[in-house]
């Protein structure tokens, strides 16, 4: 795969550019076998792959675990292993107690993220749930949500548990979560009222068909478009989607127990007579009061008029009809894919993963199983086509769990008997960071759509998806290398303004010692990120640029370590997942 992008113009951005390389010159391979297929000894680059694919990044204690194991059972442990870690509600409770603030906000939902994705034994499952957080998109960047960090750790949690569970459990869950409801305004949604006009919130209706279940158009089971004279066929109607919307009728805040006694409606608005934290955190409340009881069609299925209004029983037979849909399948195993392992699945890879998840009834740790153990994972037939370009956030994830480094928050957490966290907070900006926070994308379609094909490249030219390209212009390639070099001189997170440093703060005193055998050096940085030595091209152009750096004292060493490691985490072999 490979992706051609102008070369910039400004001299500063010129002499950035060939540690840039970026993706312009990105070739994809990959290795690997099928354990089930092939026993022999899994290699280190091997592992680290796996990991890669299957983890926030490898760390020297990972792969030996998953060379010992294998990744048939490593997979096992991990959906079996319980976190070490608080929940991420707790540790947003925690953070924000620690900052002194009233309630959690956006800023916890992020130190959590973080946290779990450097720190998380449960690894596989961390994964998991933050592909599932590309698919069933919240986010704080919304009103709604900026500043209930509660109800989003508690949703971020509520993936985590259900990354093994069932895709149709994971869906009744994600429908009645509080911060769904909020996001897309279902929550407190009201039956039709025809004598002042009203008709109910369809941007639910809409969105669960679209984005968490059957898509825009018919497919195949191997993912690809049925055609009707040449035309896709779309899955759903705007009737389809006024009939739906009665569905989600009648839902809001948690009517808790001990306020049964409250009459209905001070609960559907949580009033302060029915006003409990828990019902941040806990599923909605169906009230028949505000369900609709007419007749509710929709993808060719009906819901009788109902004589007594039962929320339940219509969104029973609403998610169980989404569920069972031909096209979830094909559609929700294809976006796991390209979140896990590769852009472009060849139809037989998605067929194979959605004919899983059809045998398995959607069990999403069999879906997942299958997507990591299949042979186009492990070993793929055309290197030139497979792979993915790695989201920012997975790379800073990568090298954190990567490196050695240090967090003075962290430890002074950890020593005191507190929540251990990373004062990690926003990277939107694209020109001096990463152009992406976790949990905070722009819209309920993610920080990029899956069918992204970008404009005026090598890749544009084949039809081939890069969806995490829409992330990546000038800009943003410059803006991430600046980040990098910043952080490896300066630290990241929080700042203490008394020790005039950052919070957290890398270690590369291993790659120092090698100051003055650059080969060397770069060699250890690549193993150590990527399991590999480095090719023949960056080793080249790396060991000149650094050779070109003074080497006279510890200050100086320490810079060669910092430019060694940026030359590879700008690098195509860094920045694309093989």
């Amino acid at each position: 795969m490979s992706i051609q992008l102008s070369r910039p113009s400004s001299p500063s951005q010129r002499r950035l550019w060939p540690a840039l390389a970026l993706i312009a010159l990105g070739s994809l391979s990959a290795c690997g076998s099928d354990e089930e297929a092939r026993p022999e000894p899994i290699t280190e680059a091997q592992a680290v792959r796996f990991l890669e694919q299957a983890s926030f990044g490898p760390t020297p204690e990972d792969v030996a675990r998953l060379q010992s194991l294998g990744y048939g059972k490593w997979i096992d442990e991990q959906f079996a292993q319980a976190s070490t870690l608080p929940t991420h509600l707790q540790m947003a409770e925690a953070t924000a107690q620690a900052r002194s603030v009233s309630k959690p906000d956006g800023n916890d939902v992020t130190y959590s993220w973080w946290t779990h994705a450097i720190k998380d034994n449960a690894q596989l499952r961390q994964r998991v749930a933050f592909a599932l957080s590309e698919i069933f998109v919240i986010s704080t960047a919304s009103d709604n949500l900026a500043m209930q960090g509660r109800m989003v750790a508690s949703f971020m949690d509520m993936l985590a548990r259900n990354s093994s569970t069932t895709y149709r459990q994971l869906l009744e869950e994600v429908a009645l979560h509080p911060a769904m409801g909020a996001y897309l305004s279902h929550r407190g949604n009201r039956k039709e009222d025809a004598s002042s006009g009203r008709v109910p919130d369809e941007n639910f209706a809409r969105e669960v068909m679209q984005l968490f279940s059957i898509g825009l158009y018919e497919l195949n089971p191997d993912g690809s478009l049925r055609l009707n004279n040449g035309q896709p066929i779309e899955t759903y109607t705007a009737n389809d989607v006024k009939g739906l919307a009665k569905v989600f009728t009648g839902f809001s805040w948690n009517w808790p127990s001990t306020k049964s006694a409250l009459v209905w409606w001070k609960c559907f608005w949580r009033t302060a007579e029915c006003t409990e934290t828990l019902q941040e955190t806990t599923s909605m409340s169906g009230y028949a009061q505000e369900h609709s009881t007419s007749v509710k069609q929709f993808l060719g299925t009906t819901i009788d008029a109902q004589t007594t209004a039962n929320p339940q029983q219509s969104l029973q037979t609403a998610l169980d009809r989404l569920a069972n849909h031909p096209n979830t399948a094909p559609f929700i195993s294809r976006q796991l894919i390209q979140r896990l392992v590769t852009s472009n699945p060849s139809p037989s890879y998605v067929q194979d993963v959605a004919s899983t998840f059809r045998s398995s009834r959607g069990n999403l740790k069999e879906v997942v199983r299958a997507i990591l153990l299949h042979a186009e994972a492990r070993k793929p037939s055309d290197p030139e086509t497979s792979g993915k370009l790695r989201e920012p956030v997975l790379r800073l994830a990568h090298l954190m769990r990567s490196l050695p480094h240090t967090s003075d928050t962290y430890s002074a957490q950890a020593a005191a008997g507190g929540v251990a966290y990373y004062p990690l907070g926003e990277t939107d900006n694209p020109g001096t960071s990463l152009s992406q926070t976790p949990m905070r994308a722009p819209s309920v379609f993610n920080f990029f759509r899956p069918g992204y094909i970008p404009p005026q490249t090598e890749l544009g030219a084949r039809g081939m998806m890069a969806p995490e390209m829409q992330l990546t212009t000038e800009t943003t390639v410059v803006g991430y290398a600046n980040f990098i070099a910043s952080i490896l001189n300066d630290g990241l997170g929080k700042w203490d303004s008394n020790k005039r440093l950052n919070d957290i703060r890398f270690d590369l005193t291993s790659f120092e010692a090698l100051a003055d055998q650059p080969a060397q050096m770069v060699s250890a940085v690549h193993r150590r990120l990527l399991g590999t030595e480095p090719p023949a091209e960056l080793m080249s152009e790396a060991v000149a640029a650094i050779e070109s750096m003074p080497n006279r004292n510890v200050g100086e060493r320490r810079k060669r370590a910092q430019a060694a490691v940026l030359l590879v985490a700008v690098s195509p072999s860094f920045l694309v997942q093989q």
